[in-house]
This record gives structure tokens, sequence and C-alpha cells, in this order.
């Protein structure tokens, strides 16, 4: 750089570079002028020193940065208003120039205002020579920057501060500057899982996100680099993976932040792993408390069905009913089972559905007991297609993918089963796994319970009320149950205008059997008379034992006609009769019979039953094996 300048120092009678009023000489010309208007009117505080210090010459801009007049200055050296701590540097670097070493240097200075205190400023020093490349003298030029000092200082004092809350900040905090991380906490060297917070330095954020996150926390780093005028971003909640493998859950929000002078991303992470984890047990626990009250709910429709269904079952007075009501509650507790409900008949050697529900499955309808291992073994029995256990031979395996059959048990006596079968869906495989399905074990053992128990008091309220309407040894209806018959069958016929026959029966001559015979035998042709009336007499004939060896039979809706006759049919069968006992056949047996018909003998049950007895004892009278009719208080022998 070769810089020659046409004036010297202001007053100096050197070279004839000025005059003493600092304008230029004549000799310099307009150019000249214009350098010295150009220097004396610039904004950049500017002065010519000699190569000892010494001014030369200041402008304006200079004399306003200093607080010094320019005489003032020009009385001064360089080095006398130069802070002590920055005048080595200083004239280290001036000792370069003249050394030919640089021609220019510029640095930051601090000069001693004339007030007293310290003014920073960016100094530009050039070395300015003669033609010939002799230093001559030096050009400053100052920029006062005391403005961005003090912003800088702030912007120290700022980072610092930050830097310090950040240290203490129970919270994971990173800063990264094109992707790698420049600065994190001690709180986030633990959270990711290094040893200190240094092991993090230089890293890209994204290695450490859950790779389900990354492209989300990208975007999210994009738009806040990019966007400085956009509204603070949301906290939201990511996963992140540290560098010893473990997962973290983490609440984070980040900014845009300018750190070391340039713009950069803050991170702040807070750690919610152990909340993310209540909130999972909590959900845990919700979705048991909502399966626990559906579960609730379910048991509380089954009781109330179960309730409903033992109601039906008490209000039943035969098991055809029972069956029925049975059958429909099974269907509302089972709504994805077929199923059927079966009876072990009398003999115990077969076993009858009564009662099926849902879609058929191709079970058998009648099997024998040992085709079913729930009544083998005592036990239900689950099976599944495709599990380890055995069918039962009496269901269907085309059809069905699951069974389940529950004894019904009563007093210690296996009265049926209850079967369920689960039907093939379509679509649905052929073979399934063995699940515990206790719900529908549970519920169906207590299902089997309750209609083994309902059953079970059938039968033996059926029982007790045939001992109480029937006589146990000819199995005949007895006498009680005759009259309130009667009774029911005169009301009747009251109602349709219709007429109601009873007829009375006397065996012949029993009483010489008996002594005879003996007891015995004459138990035994009592029952077989018992069973030779309940063959020859119509379904809705009441036939009972009145008494010894009376008996009588009740006939709705017949004439006196058709009562005779079929009393004289009884009178001829009879002697069909032939009862066998102790190895040898009993003597041939008689009946003596009457006959009367309600309205025409009497206005009543009793009138009806005693003119029917008045026209037995006439039969009798007159030499027995005969029919006789009451008719009108006189009877009329009928053969």
């Amino acid at each position: 750089m070769k810089t020659v300048l046409p004036y010297g120092r202001k007053g100096s009678k050197k070279g004839g570079r000025a005059n003493s009023n600092g304008h230029a000489s004549r000799g310099a010309g307009s150019e000249t002028q214009l350098a010295i208007g150009t220097f004396n009117q610039s904004a950049i505080g500017t002065a010519l020193i000699e190569l000892n210090g010494n001014w030369i010459r200041v402008n304006p801009a200079l004399c306003l940065i200093l607080g010094y007049s320019e005489q003032e200055l020009l009385a001064r050296t360089f080095q006398s208003i130069t802070h002590p701590e920055d005048l080595g540097p200083e004239l280290k670097r001036i000792s370069q120039m003249l050394k030919g070493e640089i021609r220019f240097f510029q640095m930051e200075k601090r000069y001693l205002h004339q007030a007293g205190h310290a003014v920073p400023a960016l100094l530009s020093v050039s070395l300015v020579c003669d033609s010939k490349d002799k230093p001559r003298f030096l050009c400053y030029q100052l920029q006062d920057i005391s403005e961005r000092k003090q912003e800088e200082e702030k912007l120290r004092g700022s980072e610092d501060s930050y830097r310090r809350l950040v240290e203490l900040s129970p919270d994971a905090i990173l800063v990264q500057r094109r992707g790698t991380i420049i600065y994190a906490n001690a709180a986030c060297g633990a959270l990711l899982g290094a040893s200190s917070a240094q092991g993090l330095l230089g890293k890209s954020v994204l290695q450490f996100v859950h790779p389900d996150d990354k492209e989300a926390v990208k975007k999210r780093i994009e738009i806040v680099r990019e966007d400085p005028g956009a509204p603070p971003p949301p906290r939201t909640e990511r996963r992140y993976i540290g560098l010893d493998g473990r997962e973290v859950h983490v609440e984070v929000v980040i900014n845009r932040i300018t750190y070391q002078s340039e713009p950069a991303t803050e991170a702040i992470f807070r750690d919610i792993s152990e909340r993310k984890h209540a909130e999972a047990q909590l959900r845990e626990a919700n979705q048991k408390l909502a399966d626990r009250v559906q579960e609730l709910d379910r048991r509380s429709r089954e009781i109330n069905l179960l309730s409903e269904m033992g109601s039906w079952l008490q209000s039943c007075q035969a098991v055809g009913e029972a069956y029925a009501v049975i059958g429909k509650s099974a269907e509302q507790l089972f709504p994805e089972w077929s199923g059927a409900l079966y009876i072990i008949s009398a003999s115990r050697n077969s076993v009858e559905a009564v009662a099926d529900w849902g879609t058929p499955s191709g079970s058998e309808r009648v099997f024998v007991p040992d085709d079913c291992w729930a009544l083998r073994r005592g036990q239900p029995h689950w099976f599944a297609v495709g599990g380890k256990t055995t069918n039962c031979h009496h269901t269907n395996l085309n059809q069905i993918v699951k069974t389940l059959c529950v004894p019904l048990m009563a007093q210690g006596e296996a009265l049926g089963i209850l079967s369920l079968q689960l039907p093939c869906r379509p679509g649905e495989q052929e073979s399934v796994s063995l699940q515990s399905d206790e719900a529908e074990q549970r519920l169906a053992a207590i299902f089997a319970e309750h209609v083994g128990l309902a059953l079970g008091n059938l039968k033996l309220r059926e029982t007790l009320k045939n001992q109480s309407i029937r006589d146990p040894l000819t199995g005949l209806f007895n006498r009680r149950y005759m009259e309130d018959s009667l009774e029911r069958e005169i009301s009747r016929a009251n109602r349709h205008k219709s007429t109601v026959a009873i007829i009375m029966m006397d065996l012949d001559h029993f009483k010489t059997f008996n002594d005879t015979f003996g007891h015995q035998a004459g138990d035994a042709l009592l029952r077989a008379f018992g069973d030779f009336l309940i063959k020859n007499t119509r379904g809705q004939d009441i036939a009972c034992r009145y008494g010894g060896e009376e008996f009588a039979a009740v006939m709705s809706d017949a004439n006196l006609a058709g009562a005779l006759k079929r009393a004289d049919i009884l009178r001829e069968e009879i002697k069909q009769l032939k009862v066998h006992y102790g190895g040898q056949l009993l003597g041939m047996v008689s009946l003596s019979i009457g006959v009367a018909l309600y309205p025409d003998h009497g206005a009543t049950s009793a009138e009806v039953v005693r003119a029917a007895d008045q026209a037995l004892y006439s039969a009798k009278r007159d030499g027995r094996d005969q029919v006789r009719a009451c008719v009108f208080g006189s009877e009329t022998v009928q053969s």
C-alpha cells in the first residue's frame, strides 16, 4: 500500500504543506481541497499521526468521540489517551508496519475520554508513504463501538445467567446448531444416558429420537429454525432413546435462541416416564375396571335370568312346562351357543333330548349314557377341536368347534346333562386351540345346578303329588282325587250342558279269595286289576281305587247308554284276566257294577256317587257279575 497525503501537522512550517488556517497551499490545487473537505466531514473519527505518535491532524468526528477539542488533541500523543492495557498490542503492530511486515491492521482498543471513562473503538490503521515508498505518517480511523460493546456485555451477561440457570435446572436442556449438539446441561446428560454432559457434544439430536417420532421432531426443528416469527411451539410428548439403550418418555419444547452471538435451537426436555408409566397403569386399571363392570353387568344379567328361570320353574306343574322354560332361559344365557337338555329315562338305559335351542348342531337326540363323558365321570366335560381332550360320542364334530357337557344332579342322582355346542362360523378354521373359558364353564355349571335342583324338586313334587292322589298298590287315583275330579267334571258339565257318568265296581268274593290264597295274592290281584282299568278306560276318564276291593271310574261327556255299554265290556273282559302268584294261576275274577249319571241321578257329586253305590249294592244283592244303573230311584239290570 502506497499512500501520499498533501498536508502535514496543522501550523507546521515543514514542507509548506499547509498554511496557518489549515488550508492547503495554492500549489495543492482543487484536489487537495477536496481531500481536506472529505477528511473534515467524515462521520468516522480520522487522524493523521506522526511516526513518533504526535497528532498531525484530527477531524471533528474524532474530537466528538474522545471529548477533546482539536487543540487539546493536537497537544497530546495517541499513547497518552490510549488505555494502558491496549497500548502494547497497538505499538507491536505499528512496529510490524514500520518493518514492512504489514501495511494495515485493525483492532479493538479503548481510548481515555476527556471525562475520564474509557471509550471502546474499532481502530483501523494504515501506513502513509511518500513517492519513494518511505513511511511518512499513520492514518487512524476510529469507530465508536460503545453501544455494540454494551449489547455484547448484556448478551454475555445474559448467556452467563442462562448458563447458570440451565446448569441448575432439573429439566434436561440442550442447544443445537446446524443439527449438532453444542451444549447440554447435566440433567440432559443423565436423561440421555451419558456419563457426563460433555459426552453429548458433537452428536446429532435426531440420533436420540425414537424412530417412530424422528420425522415429527425433524419437522418441528425446521419450523422453529426457518420461521423466527412463528408463535411459540406447544409442548409435545416424544420418545427418546439414550446412549444406554433406555427408552424415556419426555415432554419437549423447541425454541429459537441466540447462543454465542449466533442463531441456534434450544430443546427443553422434561422426563415424564414415570407419568407415562402411571398413565399406562391407570389405563390398565381403567380397562380392568371397565372389564370388571362389564363382567358385573353380565353377571347381574345372568343372575336376573337365573332368578327369573327359577321363578318360572317353581310355577311349573309338569316337567314338560319346565323343559320349555329351561330351553328359553338357556338360549338367553348362551346366545352364541347351540345346546340341548337331555334327560335320562326311567329305565336309565337311554338319554333323550327334551329341549334344544340355537342352530342345530347335528348331535344325537337319543343315546346311551356311556356316550357322554360327563355322565361317565360325573363332572363337566370340556372339548375343543384340536385340543387334547376326547369328545363325547353324541356330538357331531363336523359342525362344532367346542362342546361342554355338564351333568344335572339332584339328591346325588344324575337326571341328565346340559350339552352346549359352539357351531362353526362361515370362514372359521375347523381346528381351534383349547382355551380355558372359565366364565362359560362357571355359568354352565351354575345353570346346570339350578336346572338339576329345579327338576329334582319338580320330580319330588310329582312323587309327593302322586302319593297324595294315587293308590300306592294299584297306581290308580285314590278316592280323594276322584271326589275332587268329580266336582270339577260336574262344574264343567254345568257350563257346557253335558253329562258325567260314574261307574262303581266291586271284585266279587274278594274276601274269600284272600282267605284262600292269602293277602299277598290278594294284593297281586288288586295290582292286576289296576293295570286292567288303566288299559281299558279312555285317556280322559278317571279310574281310581275307591276303597278295599271297590273301584270307580268317572267318565266325562258320557250318556247313560254309553256308560252301561263300557261297564258291561269291563265286566266281560275281567273274566279273561289271568293272575299268577307263587308260580300258580289264580282263579277267574268277576265284577259287580253300578252306574249313575249326572244330573239325572243326583244334583251333586255326593248324590251321584250314592246313586251309583246303591246300584252296585243292588247288583251284588241280586247275584253279582252284573251291571245295574240307577234310574230315578229304581235299578235296571244290564247284562
